[in-house]
């Protein structure tokens, strides 16, 4: 149970450190939550799946929400004809914006998984019990 919390903890600050910084431009915040989340969450596969709903979350639903009020679909649309892509009124655009968020968020998972092995990041063992330091 305290594993799902911290989970649901770390997906949550992470949601929303993605999504402020989103909205100020900073977009190279998303791969740094995805280190803490690699640093910090064990085991590795759901440190992975909650960086990559904390990714593709922070960086969708902004899109969602200014779907309301602002013409997104047809500026992605203009996004795919410059870019010579097939016709889908943007849809196309918008995916690859949300992968494009859970690529960098995964990306920073992964360097953070990977930097738990580093010497200086390792978890001491404990002794087992009935074993003398020599």
């Amino acid at each position: 149970m305290r594993t799902l919390g911290f989970c649901l903890l770390l997906g949550v600050s992470g949601l929303a450190l993605t999504w402020l910084s989103g909205q100020v431009g900073w977009w190279w915040v998303t791969p740094l939550v995805g280190v803490l989340i690699g640093l910090l969450l064990r085991p590795a596969w759901l440190a992975l799946v909650t960086s990559l709903a904390a990714g593709g979350l922070g960086w969708g639903l902004p899109l969602a929400l200014l779907a309301f009020t602002a013409p997104v679909g047809r500026l992605a649309a203009a996004v795919e004809a410059v870019f010579r892509l097939p016709a889908t009124g943007g849809t196309i655009i918008i995916l690859l914006t949300v992968v494009f968020g859970c690529v960098l968020s995964l990306v920073g998972t992964w360097v953070g998984i990977a930097g738990r092995n580093l010497p200086g990041f390792q978890a001491k063992p404990s002794p087992v019990h009935g074993e003398m330091d020599k």
